[in-house]
């Protein structure tokens, strides 16, 4: 778009109305809000808080089993202000799943308890949150999504927001709206997994340098009404093996959120080195377990979603600030996979997040070394002791399941045991197109027919996410089409068999080998989980920010 953009000036824009950006803006605003009301010269920081979806929460999605620690010292009364807390856990299992059977493991480590946590839905938690910002007097700009970061002598100085009313073609609609050029003091980015803001900032200051390679998953959850008397509000249970081979980092879990309400979900690795994998897929195998069957048969999907998942703990954080900015959340790479949970990360680093920018304020000190008192409050705080607790715990699967289980025990036996660097599965443990496993699984795959009941497709689990978007706007998913030419066509399909057709939990990517361009994309199906850019091995695929607004519209979730 051609016309100018209008240009706001602010002291602290924050990137995502999720937990941790929420939590940070929060008690930045009560920090402010105390120290003026001393005697004091009060402060009045104008402060801005974007959100990509249409409401707050539409794209926040997880399990979720919150570790209360943090929010209660945050928000002692947050039962009182409303926080929809769905149960406590009251019961926990784990379990280990062949094709037709269940084994339980008897004992449970410390690390895997959740003893004092609770079941919430994170829709619900940061649609709260948002409302409690709220009456904090802070502002929530929805559907606006952040695409470009403004750089300005090797600083960070504001963000470009979304064009409105621009058609395929590049060409204005009636009614069109330019972006906006958003300057600030500082500005937070809590964008979640592998966020376009971030991968931005992460290549013009190298935020990743000293860190490890990232590894990610892709979790898919449904949430299900089922029969009264199949669950009981806080069962948990977690599971490992069924559907996955040995060679595959992933597994299961069940949520009841209450005696009829349940999230249910499966995690799949997802890596370009190993790219032949469908997480949709491997949920509708895991209902199909006489163990999940048993529980939500005659039940009835109520909602559906997928997110990526930042996995490789401690040795892959990036660094949490730079120049002008923080991260936050889980863009700061703040998930503790040994204990299945982030929410109560995010939102200390939240905290300290605000505690930075507070003295940034009264000082008027918003330069790199200011900054980089965040490091040493997170350094300092639980949460570089917890992360760097796990900090092998998910690199030690990377030689498969079994070598991963005697790692992990050990590590919990002697702390900090485990794998020193990130070691690349296997090739023969690789579903390749020249292989009779990738054969194998291919033709179950395509034989597989949804029953419309307790299994879905995508295109129908899609319906229940509650996603739309407006079709007639440029395509958010970048692809040069002399790459379609040359790798989709030839190169990918012999070496990978065109895995973007099956990694996708959305059905955006369709191969057809008898048209021209081969490829088919149908990015209005997309959840923005960013799978593809992250499973893509040939790194050819670019996810941005479509229109503000548009994507899921998670409730549940």
């Amino acid at each position: 778009m051609s016309a100018e953009k209008e240009s706001l000036d602010f002291d602290i824009v924050f990137i995502g109305a999720g937990p941790a950006n929420l939590t940070a803006a929060v008690h930045l605003q009560r920090l402010v809000t105390c120290h003026n009301a001393g005697e004091n010269t009060p402060i009045e920081p104008d402060i801005i808080i974007l959100e990509k979806g249409k409401y707050t929460g539409s794209h926040l999605l997880s399990g979720a089993i919150l570790d209360p620690s943090v929010l209660e010292s945050f928000m002692p009364d947050f039962r009182q202000r409303g926080c929809p807390v769905e149960t406590e856990v009251t019961n926990e299992s784990v379990w280990f799943l062949s094709e037709k059977k269940k084994f339980p493991i008897p004992y449970l480590p410390e690390p895997f308890r959740n003893e004092n946590c609770s079941v919430v839905s994170l829709s619900r938690f940061g649609s709260w949150l948002g409302e409690v910002a709220e009456t904090e007097g802070l502002t929530i700009l929805d559907n606006t999504a952040a695409v470009e970061p403004v750089i300005e002598n090797g600083r960070m100085v504001g963000v470009v927001t979304d064009d409105k009313g621009i058609d395929k073609e590049g060409n204005t609609k009636p009614g069109a709206e330019p972006g906006m050029r958003l300057n600030a003091k500082a500005i937070v980015v809590g964008e979640g997994a592998h966020g376009s803001i971030f991968r931005q900032l992460d290549r013009a200051f190298s935020l990743s340098e000293e860190a490890r390679p990232q590894l990610y998953e892709t979790g898919v959850k449904e949430t299900w009404n089922v029969p009264a008397g199949r669950i009981k509000a806080g069962d948990v249970r977690h599971t490992f093996g069924y559907p996955l081979p040995s060679s595959v980092y992933g597994g299961g879990w069940l949520y009841a959120l209450s005696d009829t309400e349940l999230s249910l979900g499966f995690v799949t690795s997802v890596e370009p080195f190993r790219p032949v994998v469908d997480p949709h897929y491997n949920l509708q195998l895991f209902k199909q377990h006489p163990f999940i069957q048993s529980i939500i048969r005659e039940g009835r999907l109520l909602e559906y979603g997928a997110k990526a998942i930042t996995s490789g703990g401690y040795h892959t954080m990036p660094k949490p600030s730079g120049p002008g900015f923080l991260l936050t959340g889980e863009t700061a790479g703040l998930v503790n996979m040994q204990r299945l949970k982030g929410l109560h990360l995010a939102m200390q680093s939240g905290i300290h997040a605000a505690e930075t920018l507070f003295a940034s304020l009264l000082t008027n000190d918003f330069s790199e070394d200011a900054f980089r008192s965040y490091r040493n409050r997170l350094e300092e705080s639980v949460v570089s002791g917890e992360m760097f607790q796990a900090r092998n715990y998910r690199q030690s699967f990377e030689q498969g399941l079994y070598k991963g289980l005697v790692q992990a025990g050990l590590s919990l036996k002697i702390p900090g045991i485990g794998l020193v660097e990130k070691a690349s599965a296997p090739k023969e443990n690789r579903l390749l197109p020249k292989r009779k496993e990738y054969r194998n699984w291919l033709q179950k795959k395509q034989a597989f027919r949804p029953d419309d009941s307790l299994t879905f497709s995508k295109n129908a689990d899609l319906f229940a996410s509650g996603t739309i978007h407006e079709e007639n706007q440029p395509c958010h998913l970048l692809i040069n089409p002399v790459d379609i030419a040359d790798i989709c066509t030839t190169k990918c399909t012999e070496e990978f068999g065109n895995p973007c057709q099956h990694f996708c939990p959305a059905g955006v990517y369709e191969i057809d080998h008898e048209t021209d361009p081969v490829l088919k994309l149908s990015p209005s199906n997309c959840l923005h989980c960013k799978t593809c850019e992250i499973a893509d091995p040939y790194r050819i695929i670019t996810w941005t920010p479509p229109e503000g607004g548009g994507g899921p519209g998670y409730k549940l979730s």
